[in-house]
């Protein structure tokens, strides 16, 4: 069982385009995220784009880059596609950090590593924190999540859910650990129909009764850049 850290990385997110090539601190974003990735030591690193911008800056670091024009709707489809490329053993641990996810938590991804390598039951699991910040819990780039008693995933949402702040506004970070065997059978899975609504592809999993467990940090200093408000954020970091 090996872990494989993959970072997909579209150039033009329809968020926020060309986001992963701005600079922060004289690197760009797509930089930070990759060398901060390379502090898990994983068994490989590999950044999935169809930028031949991104190539070329991820390639300069000396980080492996598998490039696809192919469209894909979302990151985890674009890993289901680099898993195919691979032939991954299927008991292999992916772990997908988002491009966007400057200075993400280290100590929650080796939670997350560490979660599967001994789960005897779950192929899927993900991070989530307490949102107490009104302001950033009303925001739509905010993705919130409800879980259920035993820290498994009920819905996410980018509206607010529940109503309100209350102890369980749990919100969603965008890192991923599933195993191989699930990436599969992904592109097959049926599409949930709030999926292209909400613009969340893990919403394919639960729809398709696929479990997702939830691992609670109780600090998240990161910053997901999705809009240029957050780009200054991570500037005066």
């Amino acid at each position: 069982m090996k872990v494989r850290i993959i970072i997909p990385a579209r150039l033009d997110s329809s968020r926020f385009p060309k986001k992963l090539i701005k600079m922060i601190n004289g690197k760009t974003l797509i930089e930070h995220v990759c060398l901060r990735a390379k502090k898990l030591k994983p068994d490989s690193l590999v950044v999935a784009t169809d930028s031949v911008v991104i190539k070329e800056i991820v390639e300069n670091n000396k980080i492996e880059v598998w490039y696809s024009k192919k469209k894909y709707n979302s990151g985890t489809e674009r890993i289901a596609g680099l898993v195919k490329d691979y032939k991954f053993n299927k008991k292999d641990i992916i772990i997908n950090i988002q491009g966007d996810e400057y200075n993400f938590s280290i100590t929650g991804a080796k939670k997350l590593i560490n979660y599967l390598r001994t789960s005897k039951t779950d192929d899927l699991a993900t991070l989530i924190f307490r949102n107490i910040n009104q302001k950033s819990y009303q925001n739509k780039n905010t993705v919130k999540v409800i879980i259920d008693k035993n820290n498994y995933a009920q819905y996410f949402s980018r509206s607010i859910i529940p109503f309100g702040l209350t102890p369980h506004t749990l919100c969603h970070i965008g890192i991923y650990a599933y195993r191989c065997s699930i990436l599969h059978i992904y592109p097959k899975l049926k599409k949930c129909p709030e999926e292209s609504i909400e613009k969340l592809e893990q919403l394919r999993f639960l729809w398709n009764c696929i479990p997702i467990k939830c691992i609670k940090i109780n600090i998240h200093n990161s910053v997901s850049i999705n809009s240029p408000i957050d780009l200054k954020l991570a500037r005066k970091k």
